[in-house]
């Protein structure tokens, strides 16, 4: 029995799963629209990318940057949680190499919560609108040419969960811990970094293909490729590292309660 389940009648689960789609719906489509919208104007007006809000680039020379980021890599691939403890010190080291506070590089003060709370929702929203049919299509293709492509290894693990206990610890990991951290390094250090070399829209590409590929999982490649992306327009637009994370918050906690529906129903 899961939790859906466990306090709700069949008839009305369903009931709810069906208001919970029309709003979603609803949500994603106006979402896209405000979104797309902005972006443009401010691709017209020159400020998409290039403003005085880019955050500032990391002075770091180029073996210990490298260095950093192939020691996080490798651990990724490994699948080892250290690069959660490896990326928190790298990043306190690489501040006091810089002399800088985390408000100064990350912009922690640049949005209020209400406008963090709002873009983060709207921006999330506009993501998924996209997310869906390149989802669908990247699992056609791969079904077409006979590669496997299995769910990501969470997403499987996720859906075994029955108990209050695991879904919440499970909803800690996703929607807190690893925004937070996989932020930290990806937009936060990466793109910022990337930015010393090549151009800051060859930057967002490779950050988020390296950001996509480092989920180990070829069926969503493209899908998050894209989301890496937009989090990383969102970092340099406004400077602010803690929109990225909220952006990403959002999206996984939207992922897990889709699931958690699924699970509902069923």
């Amino acid at each position: 029995m899961n939790l859906l389940a466990v306090t709700l009648s069949r008839a009305v689960r369903l009931e709810l799963s069906f208001v919970i789609q029309w709003i979603a719906e609803l949500y994603v489509l106006l979402s896209f629209i405000g979104v797309v919208a902005y972006s443009v104007t401010q691709a017209r007006a020159g400020r998409l990318l290039r403003n005085a809000n880019n955050p500032p680039p990391w002075m770091i020379s180029p073996v210990t940057g490298w260095f950093f980021v192939l020691c996080i890599l490798n651990l990724l691939f490994l699948q080892s949680f250290l690069y959660m403890v490896l990326i928190v010190l790298g990043t306190a080291f690489l501040l006091i190499e810089n002399r800088r506070s985390v408000w100064d590089q990350f912009g922690l003060e640049r949005m209020s919560p209400i406008s963090l709370f709002k873009w983060s929702l709207y921006v999330c929203g506009a993501v998924i609108l996209i997310e869906l049919p390149l989802i669908w299509g990247s699992e056609k293709i791969m079904t077409a040419l006979h590669i496997p492509h299995p769910e990501q290894e969470s997403v499987m693990l996720f859906r075994q969960f029955n108990r209050p206990a695991q879904i919440f610890d499970f909803l800690l990991q996703a929607v807190v811990i690893s925004p937070m951290i996989e932020e930290l390094f990806f937009r936060g250090f990466l793109l910022t970094f990337l930015k010393n070399y090549t151009s800051p829209w060859l930057a967002l590409l490779l950050s988020a293909g390296v950001f996509a590929f480092a989920h180990v999982n070829l069926g969503s490649a493209l899908p998050l490729w894209f989301l890496g992306i937009v989090l990383g327009i969102a970092y340099e637009h406004t400077g602010c590292l803690l929109l990225p994370i909220g952006i990403h918050a959002c999206f996984n906690l939207m992922t897990a309660v889709s699931l958690l529906l699924d699970k509902g129903v069923s």
